[in-house]
């Protein structure tokens, strides 16, 4: 394992292991100092003794990290076994830790004139091994749940990395899918208009392709954000609109409502549309008489913006459930507003037999970055 490698930079590491060395023996001295002891501390052992061990555990901490990555991610086990593995880990860490330290302990203190180091120096490592390896097992257990902590809140990052992005192109595969199943629609309906207004409306026929064009430059711009403001929408919707009006000949009625102040308002592209369709297609294109569609976009309080589209027409007696699960523009734009708003949206629709339909969303408000 390098220390490239490492969930932090490695120079991260050897600093605070000297940092906790000094504290430590600092930690000592003050202790001695108190019981008026301090002429028993050594500085050149004393305190050398714990820099010495925990800078043992910084040149260790790849190793840890190895282990800890390993155990990890291997197979699910119990906990039982887990904790075997972690320790058995534990303990040779610690026997190789006590074989390091004490070979950069004892040689550089003898090399320095501090202490000599004789048989009984030796004997002494031996005799202390035991309560020195316990030390050391807590040690690399505190090493080893610090290292895993950061290495499990990295797999979180990541995942939620992973899951926006994911997220990010599941939207954009909805738009596309949006988009392909409008331009089919919107070229066989108005075509065989223009097709039946050349010969006796040619103003109307030429307003069409107009429209037309100004739709088709906004459905295969394959490069659209799926955040537009929301002047361009409602530049879209007003296009489609105006197309449906000139095909039913003015028996269709267009209001808007729409609050100047939020037409920077960031709100998903072509979400109105699939609203504004269903509008005409249950609410107005069945019935001989006059209908009316009224688009409204208001600001709600500081934070929020609400789209309404409602029709005049027969409305449904049908539940707000299984008109969401029976038609699929309604469920495409409810599920496309809770992938990008996740719970800060609201999806609603308001209908019943002979009360119209009206469909209605809520939004944060969001401006367009200048």
């Amino acid at each position: 394992m390098s220390p490239r490698k490492l969930p932090i930079p490695y120079i991260y590491v050897i600093l605070a292991s000297l940092a906790l060395g000094s504290l430590v023996g600092l930690r000592n001295y003050l202790y001695m100092m108190y019981y008026n002891e301090q002429d028993k501390f050594s500085w050149d052992r004393g305190w050398f003794i714990y820099v010495a061990n925990y800078l043992t555990w910084a040149f260790l901490v790849p190793l840890v990290y190895a282990v800890a990555v390993r155990i990890q991610s291997g197979p699910p086990r119990s906990n039982l076994a887990l904790a075997s593995k972690i320790a058995g880990a534990g303990v040779l860490l610690s026997l190789l830790h006590e074989l390091i330290s004490n070979l950069l302990f004892f040689p550089t203190l003898h090399f320095l004139g501090v202490k000599e180091m004789t048989m009984d120096t030796v004997r002494h490592m031996v005799g202390v091994l035991p309560a020195a390896v316990i030390t050391r097992l807590i040690e690399f257990g505190i090493i080893y749940a610090v290292l895993t902590a950061i290495e499990l809140r990295r797999k979180y990052r990541d995942k939620q990395l992973e899951l926006a992005q994911v997220e990010g192109q599941l939207s954009s595969a909805q738009l596309n899918a949006l988009r392909l199943q409008l331009q089919p629609h919107f070229l066989f309906n108005t075509l065989n208009t223009i097709s039946s207004l050349m010969e006796f409306d040619k103003k109307g026929a030429q307003k069409i392709v107009s429209e037309l064009g100004k739709l088709l430059r906004t459905v295969l711009d394959q490069d659209k954000r799926n955040l537009v403001p929301l002047r361009d929408e409602l530049d879209f919707i007003k296009s489609y609109l105006n197309i449906e009006q000139v095909r039913f000949q003015d028996r269709l009625r267009i209001e808007y409502d729409i609050d100047s102040e939020i037409l920077d308002a960031l709100v998903p592209s072509l979400i109105l549309q699939p609203l504004v369709e269903n509008a005409i297609k249950h609410g107005f294109s069945k019935r001989p008489d006059e209908g009316r569609i009224t688009l409204s976009c208001r600001k709600e309080g500081d934070f929020h913006i609400l789209l309404r589209v409602h029709d005049d027409g027969q409305g449904s007696p049908r539940s707000e459930q299984s008109l969401l699960s029976a038609g699929i523009g309604l469920k495409n734009t409810k599920d496309r507003l809770q992938l990008i708003y996740r719970n800060d949206c609201q999806f609603n629709i308001r209908t019943g037999a002979g009360q119209g339909f009206e469909a209605g969303i809520r939004i944060p408000y969001q401006r367009q970055q200048a």
